[in-house]
Order: C-alpha cells, then structure tokens, then sequence
C-alpha cells in the first residue's frame, strides 16, 4: 500500500491543536479531491467518504470531527457500508477501498 496518504495513520492525531487541526482538514480535501467513485454495490457519497477516511487510519473521533457529524454517525456510516458490501470487520472495508482502487492516486 504505497499512497502517501496511508502513511499519515502512523503519525499521532491530537484533536486539540491548530497543526492537527490544518493536518486533518488537508487530509480531507486530498480525499474529497479523489471524487467519488461508484462502486458496484453503490455507497453512498457520505459511506463512501467516511470509508476512504477509515481506509487512511482516522479513528471514528477523528472523522467526526473533520466532517463535523457525530461520532455515533460515523458508527452509523461504517456500519451501512459493511453491511451493503457484505463485510464483517473494519479491517476488510480498509481492504476493499484499497484494493479497489477507491482513493486514488495522489
């Protein structure tokens, strides 16, 4: 997994400083930049965004916050997109974002 943006989830994300702040909101740009994609089960434009967000390694905090939703909405998202691709874990919706080919190349 070479995308540049997956080697930010080693870095430590703290939520209550303005350079963490500019970090995540760069990030977000860089994923709204890719567009979204139709995949074949059809994710919504909001499932599809949280699960490319999922895919860099942002915790569900993380995403509530650049999104500016609830964290139980994020929960809410993630789990409708497990459900409409038939995956069980957090991990195999990583997997599919990556392996087909849903955040671009950069």
């Amino acid at each position: 997994m070479d995308h540049p943006l997956a080697q930010t989830h080693h870095l430590p994300l703290a939520l209550d400083g303005l350079q963490a702040d500019r970090r995540l909101r760069s990030m977000l740009a860089d994923v709204r930049s890719y567009g979204y994609r139709p995949t074949p089960t059809r994710l919504t434009g909001q499932q599809l965004l949280i699960a490319q967000l999922t895919a860099l390694g942002l915790a569900n905090k993380e995403i509530a916050y650049l999104v500016d939703i609830s964290e139980t909405t994020v929960k809410a998202h993630i789990s409708a997109a497990l459900r409409s691709l038939n995956l069980k874990r957090r991990t195999q919706l990583c997997r599919y974002i990556f392996e087909g080919g849903l955040l671009g190349e950069a």
